[in-house]
């Protein structure tokens, strides 16, 4: 990758001798808007609940580094976090308190297409898009986002790739930093009066900041290309307007990562080492993505968007997964009884077959076609005029998750890992578990003076199998397979409202039904998650004033598990219920521009402050493999109590100097909260990041950024297993040309 992206640099730093003609004609491009959730504050006020919207401008200063998706997540309250890696390259992200553990309970989308590896068959989510090419994220929370399903508990994350331009564009970024880092970015498109185009790659490769006792690397390469293409109907036509956009996007990651932590003992003395057993730990991700849309407009009235979809994940977590029979997470949990395994994890030699390693081969397929039409049209009851956006989605959709692992066994001699045993592909794990889905969601907004009513549903019907081929039938005859099939019909409804109470006034509030699928099980028995969800909130918006606070409360009745490794359990993937759980909480926004008060007309000041309040208990008490003993009233893990965001940039014309400063509280990573020991929770910590740019000519920017400047040391999370520390003091620098 490293010649690939020294000549792609030499390419790009030619190009930059000129700069693409703009059309001075300005034609109007007829293209339909992209299909988003939410784009303006405008219609932020017309949503009846919560939901957020970060745009190109909000991401830019996050993107300058690795564009770790959980900084950027940081600004939008009610969404809870808990880094691995310390770049986000698989992030853990929950809403509202839902189990955050790969990002697994939560509608992620790209471009308003399903994105997780498998959504219904494995939605663990082992591939997330590139945050660092995205030009927006759209949160939205509460009852207005059941349309979007499966996963309507906490809520939907949109995010939205690079659009093709409506004007001739080239943008190029080339930065280094510390730990060896090199990342270039670029896009390049134009529009025509019936078409247009974009193409677009993001390449990063870091040594990354953890120690080896050899010094091997323990950082990551990534390769992602996207490309657009569009027809659309000439300028001239007006009662018909059509695009047809064609999307296509490949990714290749290759991350030294590990599932192995470290002791608590180990990280007092240094938060970054690893142990020698992790040397050979290694992820390679390959994704590729199509997506044909074709977009309808009618009239001012009716629009009707048709995507055909399709994405593909391999990857192979080849990693440690035991020490002489005992689990990872089990000689971490009581390390006084695992001395001898631990030192072997360090590096103390060994006997033969004493340290499995374990290829967690695994390839997904998604694949399925959506339908949303969109009709606006008004009628008169009681002399109030009622105006009605209905909208109607339909989607069918199949996935499967096909896991075909092995397991090779290794001795520790003089702190090198030496093969002793060499196993057979599918002696681990051979299994295919699939999903095949019909999904039904109708919506209203019906909006009568100063009040808009919203009611709506979503219906699921989901067919899963799991078909296990057993450990000694690599070749997959059927000789030892077990099937087991199961079905779900779910009905979702959901009711929000919102109130106009004055122009610079907005309440809202809602109910809606929460549901998560199951996915395909081992055995019957296991329900599909459901909850009942309420918020009530209010907005403001006053020039460059804006300012959101939200209650919510969510009452499962069953919350659904599973057992994973990278949850810290054996890795069984099966699930289980754990009983009821309640969940409130407060979610706070406000910003402003301080420039307004002290009447500077050439530099502004925006500020900005979100926080938000989560409380999570078990409802109920119960014992279980993965949680333990249960008592009603105790915490539900990784769920932080305390979250806190402050950001404050000082810009001018040609320049711009922002801090970002986020608070995390510290979490409990077992239930319960009376007796946890200190090795049961995370660190709570407050980490400010500082970005400035600066134009040195037209269309060329300088910009520095430093992550962690007070080069805070804390653990983030003790799953898989053992102490993992968040990203130490980091430095990038680099220049941005835009033509």
């Amino acid at each position: 990758m490293k010649r690939r992206i020294t000549l792609l640099a030499i390419l790009i730093l030619i190009c930059t001798n000129y700069s693409v003609a703009e059309d001075k004609t300005q034609r109007n491009i007829n293209a339909l808007d992209e299909l988003t959730i939410t784009t303006d504050k405008a219609t932020l006020k017309e949503i009846p609940g919560s939901a957020y919207y970060l745009n190109e401008e909000s991401l830019a200063a996050k993107n300058n580094t690795a564009g770790d998706i959980n900084r950027i997540l940081r600004d939008v309250p009610g969404v809870n976090l808990q880094e691995e890696e310390g770049y986000g390259l698989r992030p853990n992200i929950g809403l509202r308190g839902t189990p955050s553990e790969r990002s697994a309970n939560i509608t992620l989308m790209e471009d308003g297409i399903l994105v997780a590896p498998a959504p219904y068959a494995a939605p663990s989510a082992y591939y997330f898009p590139t945050a660092g090419r995205m030009k927006g994220v759209e949160v939205l929370k509460g009852a207005g986002q059941i349309k979007y399903g499966p996963y309507t508990t906490g809520g939907s994350i949109n995010l939205l790739s690079t659009p093709i331009p409506k004007k001739d564009n080239f943008d190029t970024t080339l930065a280094v930093g510390n730990d060896s880092t090199k990342k270039i970015y670029t896009t390049f498109g134009k529009s025509f009066e019936q078409g247009g185009f974009m193409l677009e790659t993001w390449q990063f490769e870091t040594d990354g900041f953890k120690e080896l006792p050899g010094g091997e690397n323990t950082g990551f390469d990534l390769e992602d290309y996207s490309a657009k293409f569009r027809i659309n109907t000439p300028s001239d036509e007006t009662d018909v307007r059509q695009a047809l956009e064609l999307k296509l996007q490949s990714s290749d990651q290759s991350s030294n990562d590990t599932y192995l932590g470290i002791s608590q003992e180990d990280f007092n003395e240094n938060p970054f080492q690893r142990y020698a057993a992790s040397q050979l730990d290694n992820i390679n991700v390959e994704h590729s993505q199509v997506y044909l849309t074709h977009k309808l407009e009618t009239s001012k009235q009716v629009s009707l968007t048709n995507t055909l979809y399709y994405n593909e994940t391999k990857r192979d977590w080849y990693k440690l997964q035991s020490v002489r029979g005992a689990s990872l997470a089990g000689v971490f949990r009581n390390p006084s009884a695992n001395d001898l395994n631990l030192g072997i994890l360090k590096g103390l030699a060994s006997e033969d077959d004493a340290l499995t390693l374990r290829s967690n081969a695994r390839e997904y397929e998604s694949k399925g076609w959506q339908s949303v039409g969109v009709a606006r049209l008004n009628h008169t009851i009681l002399d109030k005029e009622l105006e009605h956006e209905i909208e109607i989605g339909l989607r069918y959709h199949k996935d499967e998750e096909d896991r075909f692992q092995f397991e090779d066994k290794y001795r520790m001699d003089n702190g090198k890992l030496v093969l002793t045993s060499k196993g057979s592909p599918g002696s681990q794990a051979n299994r295919i578990g699939s999903a095949e889905a019909w999904a039904l969601s109708v919506q209203d907004k019906i909006s009568a003076d100063r009040l808009t009513l919203t009611p709506g549903f979503r219906f699921e019907t989901i067919d899963y199998n799991r078909a296990d081929f057993g450990k000694n039938d690599a070749e997959r005859n059927g000789l030892s397979l077990a099937e087991n099939d199961t079905s779900i019909n779910s009905f979702v409804p959901g009711l929000g409202l919102s109130y106009e109470f004055h122009t610079l006034l907005t309440g809202f509030a809602g109910i809606h039904k929460g549901f998560s699928p199951p996915g395909p099980q081992s055995k019957d028995g296991v329900k599909e998650e459901e909850s009942v969800n309420f918020e009530i909130g209010a907005r403001s918006e006053l020039d460059s004033f804006a300012t959101q606070l939200v209650l919510f409360f969510n009452d499962y009745d069953n919350l659904l598990g599973e057992d994973t490794l990278s949850g810290g359990g054996e890795g069984t993937g099966d699930l289980f219920n754990a009983g009821s759980v309640k969940i409130y909480g407060l979610e706070f926004e406000v910003a402003y521009d301080l420039s307004n008060e002290l009447n500077y007309e050439t530099v502004s000041l925006p500020a900005r402050l979100a926080y938000t309040y989560t409380n999570a208990e078990f409802d109920s008490s119960f014992d279980s493999d993965f949680f333990g003993l249960v008592s009603s009233g105790d915490k539900l893990p990784y769920v932080p109590e305390h979250q806190l965001s402050l950001s404050l940039g000082v810009e001018q014309e040609n320049w711009l100097l922002r801090a970002d400063a986020s608070f995390m509280d510290s979490m409990t990573t077992a239930a319960g909260e009376a007796g946890l020991a200190s090795s049961d929770k995370t660190d709570s910590y407050f980490v400010t990041d500082l970005t400035g740019e600066f134009e040195i000519r037209e269309n060329t920017r300088l910009f520095a950024t430093i992550e962690n400047l007070s080069d805070e040391e804390y653990v983030v999370a003790r799953r898989p297993a053992g102490a993992r520390p968040g990203r130490p003091i980091t430095f990038i620098s680099g220049v941005k040309f835009d033509f």
